[in-house]
């Protein structure tokens, strides 16, 4: 019998019965995780049959262990798309009432939530695993299962124990739930017309089935022909069974059928012009269709009709990619769904010629809108225009003007205003195109999609997106173009915006300098530059760049100067080929899997490096150290309370107190292996460059998570792994904490019997926090404003805030704790969250909120109420 990899290896070669009976082993537990997701069980078939057609197409490139993972991505990602929405109690397929209503109850939280809490409480996965399937760091996928298991809280008025009770209960009845294959009700419908031979099962040679194999063979011929097809075959051979038309019956092209085409053509030109909103002339006008003009001509001319005259399939194909080509945007989204479904290697040249039509008919638009940006000042909101009222009002516009703007759908255009004109502009609206087949079966479609829809980047005005996003656009950008094909044009455009985006974003340009009065380069482009160093291409040029500037003040760099154009083409490819790994600090760090038992774990291995380490002090006996071991080697010194040595073993950063201020600061932690099952490292846990340094995240497995057990590890150079700094402060006030109560007493009434006064500017954030929910109790809005970032309200602005939201007075808190944001730029400002837990009148249990805070020059300060 085959083995699971032995079956994953011949179905990327193209065998279908072997995806199927490697599929078939997984098939429960994905089916599981759609249901966890909100997908009803009407739509399981139909929702795991796309699914698995958008993995073949990444197959060959994945281990069967990847391709699992992937399999989880895929149907996170789907999950978001309309028309799989969860629809309450229509369908009980759990053992126990309790557990449906659970499953309900889930099905009302944010989707992210939704999924770390599955795929951590009833798949296994780790907080790595989940980090890499969602795309988010680690610290977001904490948070998201934070905010779900506290609004199952909320709702269930339970927490603790009996919730993870509620879970594990939940999990059981989930096993014992057994989802729907595939497009069952498909299979059943084909199942007595579909003949055995259309799956294309390898023969095998002669022997006697037993009924159970030759079941199992037959639902592999089933699923196959309904999930995969013939795109396990080549894609020619898609349209041979996507849908078979009276044309491709036929055996030869007639007459009728060219005369039948021209005429489709010409009622889609004819129709255009009114769904586009503008006059024939301004049809006649545009560049795609004199394009397809000319196609046509040729695609119609007696020599293409007499070369494919005994082949009307592909005088079809011809011709529907012609109708695409000449059709509105929105026609052309519209025709995926048609009758005749478009090839997936069609998926290519559809994206180019979608990506030209939509940003000629932007131009167009963008002009329209233009012209009449005096007409368009009725659209003014609060001093602002409204493309809201815009739209809600186009009936009241001039003519040309309402055509247009009405049409805009038909374009795939919505309209914005623009950042730095009072005027309105369109970006495209992919939303629907990003939802169709082949798109959203292709590899690199929707990552495609993603960066049209922001185009473009910049005008003479200079960057049309907020200037602090231009580093992750980059990095996406940047993404894209490593994880191409050879062959790829897909993303040629990409390619030339990435260079032009990063030369604007280092040179500037006429309608925005870099550098401000003094001659230095302004604070926003300083942290921009920063977050551009978190890329091995990007860093490889920002380093040198960054080093100079900061050692002149932020005037003059001789990198700078001289840097070209093409340098970061150069360095993307330097990157493809794995010749900059060795021209970057860190560059060709390996990091080698780990996985530790916690289970009667001691210190025993740690003790010569702790004695040889707390001789001196010298980092240099850490060079070369598993980063695991640097971690424990932590974790001993906490457990003997060698605070001098634990401070040593912190990174520096702007964050780092000094020695005599950890002393004072510092409390114990949890003993690791103590409270940890395992902990693990490998080349797939969350890694993170930020310029010369590169940043990990070890997996700490806990029965119940606690967060002064998490931490990141970072190295600067030597492979000299330390302990990335992170501010922490907990206080129990259901214990005896009359320490702290007397201090968050003191401060307030020193800072609220005198208008002037203002906390200390080294106060403790917790202490700040405590401060502030003392003067919530009190009601006391002068005290709660000297404690809050300035938001610009007025006293009675903030009295009808609180009046809003139940904020929770100190005296109800049983626990407060603080600890700072990981940042990649901590020059650009530091940030923590305040997290409180308490008690709510009557109701049973503990209950957890989060609030932000953020260090200013006054000290730290709560921020950002309006999130809560």
């Amino acid at each position: 019998m085959a083995s699971e990899t032995d079956l994953y290896i011949e179905a990327q070669n193209g065998d279908e019965a072997a995806y199927y009976s490697w599929f078939n082993e997984i098939q429960p537990d994905m089916g599981r995780f759609a249901y966890q997701l909100g997908i009803s069980l009407e739509k399981l078939p139909e929702f795991q049959k796309a699914s698995l057609q958008q993995l073949y197409k990444q197959l060959v490139h994945l281990t069967p262990d990847q391709a699992e993972m992937q399999l989880f991505t895929i149907m996170a990602q789907m999950a978001l798309q309309p028309g799989y929405q969860f629809e309450n109690g229509k369908n009980q397929v759990l053992g126990f009432q309790e557990d449906q209503e659970l499953h309900t109850l889930l099905q009302k939280l944010e989707l992210d939530q939704r999924i770390s809490l599955a795929l951590l409480y009833f798949h296994n996965k780790s907080i790595n695993e989940i980090s890499t399937i969602t795309s988010k760091s680690a610290q977001q996928v904490m948070q998201a299962e934070a905010e779900g298991l506290q609004a199952l809280q909320q709702i269930l008025q339970i927490e603790g124990d009996p919730l993870l009770k509620r879970l594990t209960l939940l999990q059981k009845s989930y096993q014992r739930f057994i989802p729907p294959p595939p497009m069952e009700q498909e299979n059943r419908k084909t199942a007595a017309t579909i003949p055995i031979e259309s799956a294309h099962i390898s023969a095998a040679p002669a022997q006697s089935y037993q009924k159970k194999t030759a079941i199992v063979l037959v639902a592999a011929g089933l699923f196959l022909a309904a999930v995969i097809g013939v795109s396990f075959s080549v894609n020619d051979q898609q349209a041979k069974t996507a849908g078979t038309t009276e044309f491709q019956q036929a055996e030869k092209v007639t007459d009728d059928m060219v005369a039948n085409w021209r005429s489709q053509y010409e009622a889609i030109k004819e129709t255009s012009p009114k769904r586009l909103g503008m006059s024939l002339d301004q049809y006649d006008q545009l560049d795609y269709v004199k394009q397809a003009d000319a196609e046509m001509i040729k695609v119609f001319s007696d020599e293409s009709v007499r070369s494919m005259k005994d082949n009307p399939i592909k005088m079809e194909q011809t011709v529907d990619r012609l109708f695409r080509q000449i059709e509105t945007p929105q026609g052309m989204v519209d025709s995926l769904s048609g009758d005749n479904p478009m090839l997936a290697a069609e998926t290519e040249n559809f994206l180019l010629n979608y990506a030209a039509k939509t940003s000629e008919l932007q131009v167009f638009a963008d002009s329209v809108l233009f012209r009449y940006r005096e007409e368009l000042e009725s659209t003014v909101v609060m001093d602002q225009l409204s493309p809201e009222k815009l739209m809600a009002q186009s009936g009241s516009l001039p003519e040309e003007l309402r055509l247009v703007v009405e049409a805009l759908p038909e374009y795939n255009l919505f309209p914005v205003v623009h950042p730095n004109k009072d005027q309105f502009r369109t970006l495209r609206d992919v939303t629907r195109l990003n939802q169709q087949q082949p798109i959203i079966s292709d590899p690199y479609a929707p990552h495609y999609l993603s960066l049209l829809a922001s185009e473009p980047y910049f005008d003479d005005s200079g960057f049309l997106l907020p200037i602090e996003n231009v580093p992750q656009q980059l990095i996406s950008m940047e993404q894209a173009l490593l994880e191409e094909g050879e062959s790829k044009r897909l993303f040629d455009g990409i390619e030339v915006a990435y260079q032009q985006i990063f030369w604007q974003l280092l040179k500037g340009s006429e309608g925005s300098s870099i550098f401000d009065e003094q001659g230095k380069v302004k604070e926003e482009y300083r942290k921009a530059w920063n977050d551009t160093a978190s890329s091995n291409p990007m860093a490889f040029l920002m380093l040198p760049i960054l080093n100079e500037m900061e050692a002149s003040n932020w005037t003059d760099s001789d990198h700078h100067d001289q840097l070209e154009f093409h340098d970061l083409l150069n360095a993307l490819a330097m990157e493809k080929s794995g010749e900059l790994a060795d021209k970057l600090p860190n560059g060709n760090l390996v990091i080698e899997d780990a996985l530790v038992d916690m289970k009667d774990f001691d210190y025993s291995r740690i003790k010569p490096l702790y004695e040889s380490f707390k001789v001196s002090y010298d980092l240099q006996v850490l060079a070369g150290e598993p980063p695991l071991d640097v971690l424990f080697l932590y974790h001993y010194a906490n457990k003997l309370e060698d605070i001098e040595t634990l401070w040593h073993l912190s990174a520096d950063s702007p964050l780092k107190p000094t020695l005599e201020e950890f002393n004072e600061q510092w409390q114990q932690i949890p003993d690791l292996a103590e409270k940890a099952r395992w902990v693990e490292l490998s080349k797939d846990s969350f890694t993170q460059r930020v310029k010369d340094k590169v940043y990990i995240y070890p997996h700490v497995q806990m029965d119940e998570f606690d967060e002064r057990l998490d931490f990141l590890l970072v190295t600067e150079r030597d492979q000299i792994w330390q302990i990335d700094y992170q501010q922490y402060e907990q206080y129990d006030l259901a214990d005896d904490a009359d320490q702290y109560r007397q201090i968050v007493d003191f401060l307030y009434t020193e800072i609220s019997s005198n208008a002037k006064a203002q906390l200390p500017a080294d106060t403790k954030p917790g202490e700040v926090a405590g401060v502030f929910f003392k003067a919530i109790e009190k009601k006391d809005i002068p005290t709660i404003k000297k404690l809050v970032v300035d938001a610009g309200w007025k006293d009675e602005e903030y009295a009808a805030f609180f009046e809003l939201h139940s904020f929770r007075p100190f005296s109800e808190l049983e626990q407060l704790s603080f600890r700072t944001n990981f940042s990649t730029d901590l020059t650009n400002g530091i940030s923590g969250m305040a997290d409180i837990k308490y008690k709510s009148g009557s109701q049973e249990g503990i209950f957890q909120e989060l609030f932000y805070m953020e260090k200013t020059p006054d000290g730290w300060r709560m921020t950002d109420l309006n999130m809560y």
